[in-house]
């Protein structure tokens, strides 16, 4: 039994969701079933198990008809205290949206077992065993169901099947919409949520307020992935602390290159692949070390200072570890934002998030010879939840196609694909571990700087470029995407780097377009040292290997010049 997902999904400042609560000590197991109407309607199945309510999310609703069966996703246990949960979770917040207690009522296996624990000991060695065989006694679900696990449908998938008996109905049962509580629709319980969840005797409650956009916290990307995907996070079953006790000893590393992806083309789908949201921000690994904290770019600059508020997080963290992550700002919406990180400075600036997705040490133990699986099972045990500007990254053990459509669709970054069985190796460009953008996008080196006659600003257009072969190749200019502060800011990056020569092993020629000089310049360019780095968003790269209709993202300051091909 575990609550530790549940309760790193949750921001109770913000729901009025129950944080915990205990099985009663009464003589029957018990069930709800509560209608959801988040952003996408669902009904959620619980059974009370071990203590806590073992849920699954089921898309359609439960079913009478021997001959429909229904999908049921598992999701992380509930507290026991969730089954007389009833209202509104917040705008914003994990599963925001309206509730109602559709059904309630008792169960037992259908093996005649007699008193509540043998009852238990049972159900937990059919769930294990993936086929739970119940008999329902609800106001609305009587007489018996399975629960069937899936093969080949995802890591978390079941089937919930009504048995041919007394109370099989080939009717629509979801047409009973009220709430067995309070009588309620959901469209009802959402135009006059006044109790936001009911206990035993319905304590009255204020409706909770949705979020401050400056304030709060936004929901996680991976969140709104989760739930228009028909699996969920991948939930390996692991015994954590023999793993740790099988791992090698070692000192803490020092000086660790994160491990990379490979960039290609085309989403996949492969049994054998987890799949995770990529993140748009600056890669970061974090030192714990009896309270010492480092946290280092990719291209070892320290961001202790520049991202203070991360820092001193993590410095109260009572463990000893290394820690492979991102770090980025969210919008309202959820969505990270390139832009806002270059220019955080404070909160004021935006949430400034650290996703963590790989633990390479813990506690004198050197972990990276295990399986990515095995990894991430730590890191979900052992990473404190006290803080929710630092956040566990989440794998997912879904269809990547549709994971890929799904990032899509509200507007990520892309997604990056790793094989469950990957060991992480620094400093490394693996093909375990695969980029998939859905944007065209990439980091180019600023080799220069134009000026328009008559503008007052610092500058009118980069050159760019691109190390081919070994060698600096010219790939175009951007003109887009630059505020009046970023220039200034830029500029005063771009003074100490001013040269006469160009940069470009083949000069582009301003006047005359060619082959070898494919664009013309416009505006006698300022050159620079090629040692800044940007990046760049772009429609498609011409046939002699030019941006076209390129747009200015933010300055990379986590990456070196030096390697940067197309």
């Amino acid at each position: 039994m575990s609550l530790v997902k549940y309760v790193q999904k949750r921001n109770f400042t913000k729901t009025a969701e129950p944080k915990s609560g205990k099985s009663k000590d009464n003589d029957h197991l018990m069930f709800v079933v509560q209608k959801h109407d988040a952003s996408h309607l669902h009904y959620d199945f619980r059974l009370e198990m071990d203590g806590v309510l073992k849920s699954w999310a089921v898309p359609k609703g439960p079913s009478t008809d021997p001959k429909t069966k229904r999908l049921a996703m598992m999701v992380e246990d509930h507290p026991f205290d969730y089954r007389n949960f009833e209202g509104i979770i917040p705008e914003g917040q994990y599963g925001g949206g309206t509730v109602i207690v559709w059904d309630e009522g008792t169960y037992e296996p259908l093996i005649d077992i007699e008193g509540k624990k043998a009852q238990e000991k049972e159900l937990l060695k059919e769930l294990k065993s993936g086929s739970v065989k119940i008999r329902m006694h609800g106001k609305k679900l009587k007489g018996e169901f399975a629960l069937i696990k899936t093969h080949g449908m995802g890591e978390n998938s079941w089937l919930l099947i009504k048995h041919n008996d007394e109370f099989a109905d080939a009717g629509d049962i979801t047409e009973k919409g009220k709430s067995v509580k309070s009588g309620k629709t959901i469209a009802q319980m959402e135009k006059s949520a006044d109790k936001v969840w009911n206990s035993n005797h319905e304590e009255a409650a204020e409706k909770p307020k949705r979020a401050s956009k400056k304030k709060a916290l936004a929901a996680a990307p991976e969140e709104m992935v989760d739930e228009q995907l028909a699996e969920g996070p991948v939930d390996t079953v692991v015994d954590v602390e023999k793993l740790l006790k099988s791992a090698p000893k070692s000192a803490m590393p020092k000086n660790v290159q994160p491990m990379k992806a490979t960039l290609v083309d085309e989403p996949f789908d492969d049994p054998d692949w987890l799949y995770e949201v990529k993140w748009d921000g600056y890669r970061a690994i974090a030192s714990i070390n009896k309270g010492e904290v480092d946290l280092i770019s990719r291209n070892n600059k320290t961001f202790n200072e520049k991202f203070y508020s991360i820092h001193n997080i993590l410095k109260k963290w009572k463990m000893n570890a290394v820690l492979d992550g991102e770090i980025l700002v969210l919008n309202d919406k959820g969505i990270s934002d390139f832009g806002a990180l270059q220019n955080w400075r404070s909160d004021a600036d935006g949430q400034l998030i650290y996703y963590i997705f790989d633990i390479l040490w813990y506690e004198g133990k050197n972990l990276m010879n295990l399986t990515l699986e095995q990894r991430q099972a730590i890191l979900q045990s052992v990473l404190p939840t006290d803080d929710d500007h630092i956040r566990p990254s989440k794998s997912f053990k879904a269809n990547g196609k549709e994971f890929f459509e799904a990032a899509k669709k509200i507007g990520l970054e892309g997604i990056i694909a790793k094989k469950a069985d990957s060991q992480y190796t620094p400093d490394a460009r693996s093909r375990e571990w695969l980029k998939i953008k859905v944007h065209q996008r990439q980091e180019i080196i600023i080799t220069g700087f134009t000026k328009n006659e008559g503008t007052s600003k610092p500058f009118s257009a980069l050159t760019m470029g691109v190390y081919q072969n070994g060698k600096l190749q010219y790939v175009g200019k951007v003109g887009t995407g630059f505020n009046d502060k970023m220039q200034k800011e830029m500029m005063e990056q771009f003074k100490p780097l001013i040269i006469d020569k160009s940069p470009f092993d083949v000069e582009p020629d301003v006047d005359k377009p060619s082959r070898f000089r494919p664009v013309r310049m416009g505006a006698k360019p300022t050159w620079l040292k090629p040692e800044l780095v940007g990046e760049v968003e772009y429609a498609e790269i011409t046939s002699d290997g030019v941006f076209r209709q390129a747009s200015f993202k933010g300055m990379r300051i986590d990456k070196k010049s030096e390697g940067h091909r197309a």
